[in-house]
């Protein structure tokens, strides 16, 4: 099945239509500051996805303090994108399975930052498949 870009009010990125998607809410990350990345528990559809893959994955989240210094990452086993903005879509997972677990990574160095910790609130992850 061939893709098609299909630009939707409140995106400024191009979403991808897919056969189906699966959509969680992410808990509420504290990250402290580390010279290490650390990782969050996993991310899971909440229902089976037998055999499906993966067209497109796009993310939204909040933090509780600006923070330039932040290196955040959305990974899935051993391939990872790192995310540069609060809200964004990505096809780096294209044909990965859609029944695979995801993490957020995230690394906050002491050098950049104006206190000890931060939130990542409000945080949700899409995934369009196609069977």
């Amino acid at each position: 099945m061939a893709l098609m870009a299909i630009l939707m009010v409140g995106w400024d990125v191009p979403v991808w239509a897919a056969d189906g998607s699966w959509v969680v809410k992410i808990p509420r990350q504290t990250v402290f500051v580390s010279d290490r990345p650390m990782e969050s528990e996993p991310i899971q559809p909440l229902t089976a996805m037998n055999g499906a893959e993966i067209a497109g994955v796009r993310w939204t989240f909040r933090t509780s303090v600006s923070a330039p210094g932040l290196k955040l990452w959305l990974c899935q086993a051993d391939r990872c994108q790192r995310l540069t903005r609060n809200r964004g879509e990505t096809q780096h997972f294209s044909g990965r399975s859609a029944a695979a677990p995801f993490r957020l990574r995230f690394q906050w160095s002491p050098d950049s930052h104006h206190g000890t910790r931060l939130v990542i609130s409000d945080a949700q992850l899409i995934v369009d498949y196609r069977q």
